[in-house]
């Protein structure tokens, strides 16, 4: 089974597979409303998908973060850039975008999407659906604690 990897704010960890964040605010791939679970084929890529959304707080003052590793069954579905909505790409995305993959989720289609990072266009994220019939079978196989080194400012 294909690997996912989040970092995320620690407090949150009983909630994770849920979506809920995203459900709660919405995201470049989803509209407020809609569950999604945001994570990345490397650890190293969630980083970089972290470090663009944090705001101007110093590093050591953030609250504590975890590194999760979620094993998750190999039922993805891979958007390449030809298959995206022109501008999918742009800081801040085109109105409308959020609800790109809304024909997507759900129950009869892929559990996880992959799409290109806007921060590192050949890297790719994972965005899982948590409403899916197979979510039950994703497990958090690893957590721990995650630092953000202070030299990444």
């Amino acid at each position: 089974m294909p690997l996912a990897y989040r970092i995320q704010k620690a407090r949150h960890l009983d909630t994770v597979l849920l979506g809920e964040g995203a459900r709660r605010f919405g995201g470049r791939w989803n509209p407020p409303g809609v569950p999604l679970l945001y994570t990345s084929t490397t650890p190293e890529q969630a980083l970089l998908e972290n470090l663009v959304h944090l705001d101007e707080t110093p590093l050591e003052e953030l609250p504590e973060f975890i590194l999760l590793e979620l094993d998750i069954p190999d039922s993805i579905e891979f958007s390449d850039e030809e298959r995206l909505p022109d501008g999918w790409h742009r800081v801040p995305e085109p109105p409308g975008l959020n609800r790109f993959l809304l024909p997507f989720l759900r129950p009869n289609a892929a559990l996880a999407f992959s799409v290109p990072s806007v921060v590192m266009p050949w890297s790719r994220n994972l965005l899982i659906n948590p409403l899916h019939p197979l979510m039950n079978a994703v497990q958090i196989v690893r957590q721990e604690p995650f630092r953000f080194d202070g030299r990444l400012r």
